[in-house]
């Protein structure tokens, strides 16, 4: 009997209510994770709140944040997990503040839920840690607890001091989809009736719609995140991308193995790929993405091997959507006509998921014209 109560409790304690599962790094991620200056720059240049963040200030937080949550004393409690993408410290002789990134290729309705829900166990693992600090700090060799001279009785009850204080945790989510972000930017947003409603809760999100970003926006950026940006956001217009590049010689002239990965990674570019090989290694140990694209546009192999893949695309798409019945002449039509590879990724996943062509539609947010 002892044991089955043991075994009950154990898996009350254990149990897990966010973030079952550890994610793993994608090479956007990398971005980031292993690059201090292109973290800072980019909190510095979205968020320009306060003194600039430095990158030897710097140090890589844990992406996993475990607290626990009491229920009550007799069934104990729950572990609340979650993962982020990215996390770093920002330290001046203490950490005063975490900074957390949440990579984004496609749209997330329930966003500012996620963010809140990241935030929340952040603090409530602080939380945790001071109530638990206080309770060592409390307790007599007897192993009695007792309210040491000057503190309230609120102060002893909470295990919290009226001069406790956590650390701020700011998460910023970058969003690197082609279609515009339309998804909510608050927590008010996702109630029903009135979203401004006197008292209800106001989280905005911190959001980067890096498609959305204006050449100017673009060009503030010092380090490859210019590189990075600009390409992606005019990766599915060859006269766009390669006037970038003319104008951007410099970034393009020898870009790091992680950049040119992570672009693959977003972009799908067969060129990319075939850039990463010794004829376009720098001394720097980058690439030479300017030589290498500029080389591709003036003999056509850009333009033929993505018209290629387009096509490939284009009838697996349609494949999946004779499947549930005639697809309507307008939406062959939308989809023929349709040169952004990254766009026909998105229907085929969406595709694969429909339940009917209505469904596709619904979800591809598809309408006649």
């Amino acid at each position: 009997m002892k044991k089955k109560e043991s075994e009950h409790k154990r898996r009350k304690i254990n149990g897990r209510i966010a973030g079952q599962s550890m994610k793993k790094d994608t090479v956007t991620t990398l971005l980031f994770k292993t690059n201090n200056e292109n973290f800072a720059e980019l909190f510095n240049r979205t968020l320009p709140v306060g003194a600039p963040i430095s990158a030897e200030t710097l140090a890589d937080g844990d992406i996993k944040e475990t607290a626990y949550l009491r229920i009550t004393k007799k069934d104990g409690g729950t572990a609340l997990v979650q993962y982020r993408d990215v996390v770093k410290e920002a330290m001046d002789g203490r950490v005063f503040a975490v900074l957390g990134i949440e990579n984004q290729s496609e749209i997330d309705y329930a966003m500012p839920y996620r963010v809140l829900e990241l935030d929340f166990v952040h603090y409530a693992r602080q939380m945790q840690v001071i109530r638990d600090r206080h309770e060592t700090e409390w307790r007599r060799k007897d192993g009695r607890r007792h309210r040491p001279s000057g503190v309230t009785s609120g102060e002893y009850l909470g295990r919290f001091l009226k001069a406790d204080r956590f650390v701020r945790c700011i998460t910023l989510v970058v969003y690197w989809g082609t279609k515009p972000w339309d998804g909510p930017t608050r927590l008010s947003e996702l109630f029903d009736g009135e979203t401004d409603m006197p008292g209800a809760v106001q989280l905005d999100i911190n959001l980067l719609d890096v498609c959305r970003m204006t050449d100017a926006e673009i060009c503030s950026y010092t380090g490859e995140l210019r590189t990075v940006f600009g390409f992606r956001k005019y990766a599915d217009n060859k006269e766009k991308l390669k006037a970038f590049i003319a104008e951007n010689q410099s970034y393009f002239s020898s870009v790091s193995r992680t950049a040119v990965d992570a672009l693959v990674e977003l972009t799908h570019s067969p060129e990319l790929e075939e850039i990463k090989t010794s004829k376009y290694e720098t001394p720097k140990g980058g690439f030479n993405v300017c030589l290498g694209i500029q080389g591709m546009i003036q003999d056509g192999k850009m333009e033929g091997k993505t018209e290629g893949k387009m096509e490939g695309k284009r009838e697996s798409l349609l494949t999946w959507l004779e499947a549930y019945g005639t697809v309507p002449d307008w939406v062959k039509k939308r989809i023929l006509n349709t040169t952004s590879m990254p766009l026909l990724d998105d229907w085929v996943r969406i595709a694969a998921r429909a339940a009917s062509m209505k469904d596709f539609l619904e979800r591809a947010g598809l309408r006649e014209a």
